[in-house]
C-alpha cells in the first residue's frame, strides 16, 4: 500500500494537511529564462508552496513536420538555462516540481534535486519513462486526465509503495465547467488511498477560476496546481487557464478560507454557536403571576428569550417534568422558571 501522506520539500502533503498550492509555469516563461527567474520571484509572493515547470527538449518531444515544433522550439531553454533556474528554484523556499518529457530533461531536474516529479497524462502509457521517473527515488504524481483505468493500474504497479500521487483534472484549455466533475475526485481518494490532487484548468479570466480550487479543497483536494503568467493581457503562451499574480495570490486566499470552512466532521459545537444559542433561546417563563402553592400548568407557562446575562433556567422540553408541581413561593409574570422555585 502507498503512503497516505507524502513528504515534498518541508511540507506533508495529504488527509489533514493543508491544501498544497502548486504554481504552474508550463510555456508562460516563452522562452526566457530571466521571465522563468520573474515567475519564481511571483511564485514566492503569491503564497505558492511549490513551482512547476516542464522540461523537455523540442526533438524529442514532436517530429520535424509537426505544426507546433516552432513553438516548442522557440520555448525551449538551454541546458545551461535550465540550471541557472533550477538553481535559484531550489533555493527559494517554494518546493521544486518537474515535468519532465523526455530523458535528458528527467537528468537535468535530477542535477538540480527537484523535490517532486509530475508524469504528463500523455506519458501515462510510457512505462519506461514512468519507470525512470519513479526509480529517481522522489514522490512522483500521476496526471490522470484521460488516461484509461487499465493505463493507470499499469503505472501504480510500476511505482509498487513508493510515495505517490494522483492528479485529477482533464487537459482541456479552457476546461468546461460541467467536465470538471469534482465528486469524482472524492471517488478517487476512496478508491486509492494516495493523496489527489486537482489540475485546475478553468477560463483564468473568469471568476469561477477562482473559486474552482477553493471548492476542490472542501471536496478533499490535498493539492491544487493552477497556471499562472506575469501579464494574461499580453495572451502568450498557457495564458487560457492561467492567473496574473493578483488572481493567484486572492486564489490562496480562498483556498485557505476554504480549508477553514470545511472542518472536520463530529467537531463539538464552537463558544460562538454555543453562546448565539445560549443568548437566542426560549426559556420557561411564568405567563401569568403564580402564587405560592398553586399547581404549575401548561396553561401558566410560556416560552421567551430572557436576559442572557441571567441564569437560563428550564428549556422548553423540560416542560412535561414541571407541570403538576408547586410553586415554593409567588413567581412573577415573566419571570424565569427554575428547578429551586418548585417543590
Amino acid at each position: 500500500m502507498n503512503p497516505p501522506t507524502i513528504r515534498i520539500g518541508s511540507r506533508e502533503v495529504g488527509p489533514a494537511q493543508p491544501c498544497f498550492v502548486l504554481a504552474e509555469v508550463a510555456s508562460a516563461h516563452e522562452g526566457s529564462a530571466d521571465q522563468a527567474l520573474k515567475m519564481l520571484d511571483a511564485a514566492f509572493r503569491m503564497g505558492a508552496d511549490g513551482i512547476k515547470f516542464q522540461l523537455f527538449k523540442a526533438d524529442r518531444l514532436v517530429v520535424n513536420r509537426h505544426p507546433g515544433r516552432k513553438d516548442f522550439e522557440q520555448i525551449e531553454l538551454t541546458d545551461k538555462e535550465w540550471r541557472k533556474v533550477l538553481a535559484q528554484a531550489k533555493g527559494s523556499g517554494l518546493a521544486l516540481f518537474a515535468e519532465c518529457f523526455d530523458a535528458p530533461s528527467l537528468e537535468l531536474a535530477v542535477e538540480a534535486g527537484a523535490d517532486a516529479y509530475k508524469v504528463h497524462t500523455t506519458d501515462m502509457e510510457n512505462k519506461e519513462f514512468i519507470r525512470a521517473v519513479v526509480e529517481v527515488g522522489k514522490p512522483v504524481f500521476f496526471a490522470t486526465g484521460g488516461v484509461h483505468e487499465d493505463a493507470l493500474a499499469e503505472a501504480l504497479a510500476i511505482v509498487g509503495v513508493r510515495e505517490l500521487g494522483l492528479l485529477f483534472g482533464f487537459q482541456t484549455f479552457p476546461t468546461p465547467v460541467e467536465e470538471i466533475r469534482f465528486r469524482e475526485l472524492e471517488s478517487m481518494k476512496s478508491r486509492y488511498r494516495v493523496p489527489v490532487g486537482f489540475l485546475d484548468h478553468t477560463d483564468g479570466g473568469t471568476l469561477f477560476a477562482l473559486m474552482a480550487p477553493a471548492l476542490a479543497v472542501t471536496y478533499g483536494a490535498d493539492l491544487v496546481e493552477k497556471h499562472f503568467t506575469l501579464d494574461r493581457s499580453k495572451k502568450g503562451f498557457d495564458y487560457q487557464s492561467s492567473l496574473n499574480p493578483e488572481d493567484f495570490h486572492r486564489m490562496v486566499e480562498m483556498i485557505r478560507t476554504a480549508e477553514l470552512a470545511r472542518g472536520e466532521a463530529g467537531q463539538p459545537m464552537s463558544q460562538a454557536a454555543d453562546g448565539y444559542h445560549r443568548k437566542m433561546a426560549r426559556f420557561i417563563v411564568a405567563k401569568t403571576l403564580i402564587g405560592r402553592g398553586d399547581v404549575i400548568t401548561a396553561e401558566k407557562l410560556d416560552f421567551k428569550r430572557i436576559d442572557p446575562n441571567k441564569d437560563p433556567g428550564l428549556s422548553p422540553r423540560d416542560v412535561n417534568r414541571i407541570v403538576g408541581r408547586h410553586a415554593r413561593h409567588p413567581i412573577e409574570a415573566d419571570a424565569t422558571i427554575r428547578e429551586d422555585m418548585l417543590d
